[in-house]
């Protein structure tokens, strides 16, 4: 390639950068998104609302935290590492949960 042909390359993708750019820009803000339209994965329940003031309380979060909590059991008993650790936070899950 020589460097003329070079010069034209460039040209020529910086041109179609240039067009691409504000094309891709217009196109995309077309596309007006209704919030309230959103398709729901799982039930309503199962869902964590991020801005909840008790987390703690919130079904999501505890049912996570369980999950995390048998993990811990399991690792225990499978390498007798991290024990203190795991009786410790079923403590806690109990006492959040009641249970």
């Amino acid at each position: 390639m020589t460097r003329r042909e070079a010069w034209r390359l460039g040209g020529a993708l910086l041109l179609g950068a240039a067009l691409a750019l504000p094309a891709g820009i217009m196109l995309g803000g077309r596309v007006e998104h209704d919030p309230t339209s959103r398709v729901a994965s799982g039930s309503a329940s199962a869902s964590r609302n991020p801005f909840s003031p008790r987390i703690v309380s919130d079904q999501a979060f505890l049912d996570q935290q369980r999950g995390n909590v048998e993990a811990l059991e399991r690792h225990c008993r499978e390498t007798g590492e991290s024990c203190a650790t795991a009786r410790a936070a079923r403590r806690w899950l109990e006492d959040a949960t009641g249970e």
